[in-house]
């Protein structure tokens, strides 16, 4: 690369980012390139799961399939059966996000194994003048393994290890990172407590500038009640994240489970500049979950959408 391209790509990078910094998007894609020293990978923010999705976010806690392998590693622990999970989610600015993983038992614990991404299509590259010269693609990699224990008194700790790239055109930049976390159920009264460390690593570099990876700490509890009445249960579940560059959040989630086949959700943000409220739901037919959330963004940015499906092996 010349140093007029690179300055050109330096240039396109950074109009992408102004663009969805204008937009309102508080987890612009590539975000860290917009000003050095900044935390980068800022797709690593954005949740993975429609259950997940539906209850706020508020999930570090009741973590329990493939999805952990993001939000928990420790929670992996927590299932009885292999599972497979496939998720996408329509983002807003034509980004789409897409995740799959597995999990197993194995022996005194379990592994998971995911795959993320998260792009758009081409966009157009322009000169100073404004002379299309081109297009360029936007895309995040995410490949996670994970390990977790089951511990004395039921809990469970877990660690998982991710390899992420990030490419904006022929231009790439990759990190290796690592997620604590530990889960405990507190004996048969229902509740959970939950806490992971996430996205533990050095900093990363794209063309000539660095910058560090979007370290998040998450902590939180729920509760899980039985609901004869209904032939279901109840969940809430509250959670406290920070990751490095954002101010402190807070989010809770509820979960309505009825006649063993449906489950309602809803969930609510604080902190947050974009998003305030989701909803969800949730489908269930022996060994398969299907899981819809609908996440409002604020600021005229529409709406996002979540479909997952879960199968236990």
């Amino acid at each position: 690369m010349t140093h007029s391209e690179e300055i050109s790509m330096r240039r396109l990078v950074r109009a992408l980012v102004s663009f969805l910094a204008l937009s309102g998007v508080v987890l612009a894609p590539g975000q860290a390139l917009a000003a050095a020293g900044k935390p980068g990978f800022a797709f690593l923010k954005v949740g993975i799961g429609a259950r997940a999705m539906g209850m706020g976010s508020a999930y570090v806690a009741l973590a329990d399939d493939p999805t952990a392998v993001y939000w928990n590693p420790a929670g992996l622990a927590g299932s009885e059966d292999a599972q497979v999970t496939v998720m996408h989610n329509e983002w807003i600015q034509d980004f789409r996000q897409e995740f799959a993983a597995v999990s197993r038992p194995l022996g005194k614990g379990a592994a998971g194994f995911g795959i993320s991404g998260f792009y758009t299509s081409e966009m157009e590259k322009r000169d100073d003048v404004g002379n299309l010269t081109g297009h360029f693609g936007f895309n995040d990699f995410a490949v996670t393994g994970a390990y977790a224990r089951r511990l004395p008194r039921g809990g469970s700790g877990g660690l998982a290890v991710k390899f992420i790239r990030e490419m904006i055109d022929q231009e790439t930049a990759t990190a290796v990172a690592f997620d604590l976390g530990g889960r405990l159920p507190l004996g048969g009264s229902g509740v959970s407590l939950g806490a992971a460390l996430q996205n533990v690593g050095g900093d990363a570099k794209f063309i000539t500038e660095s910058f560090p990876l979007p370290r998040t700490i998450r902590a939180g509890a729920a509760i899980t009640r039985a609901i004869p009445s209904l032939e279901g249960s109840g969940t809430l579940s509250a959670e406290f994240r920070k990751a490095k560059g954002d101010k402190s959040h807070f989010q809770v989630g509820g979960e309505l489970g009825m006649k063993r086949h449906v489950a309602l959700r809803a969930g609510a943000k604080f902190g947050y500049d974009e998003e305030n409220m989701s909803f969800g739901l949730g489908l269930i037919q022996r060994r398969f979950a299907f899981d819809y959330a609908l996440v409002p963004l604020s600021s005229n940015l529409g709406t996002t959408h979540f479909v997952s499906i879960t199968a236990r092996l």
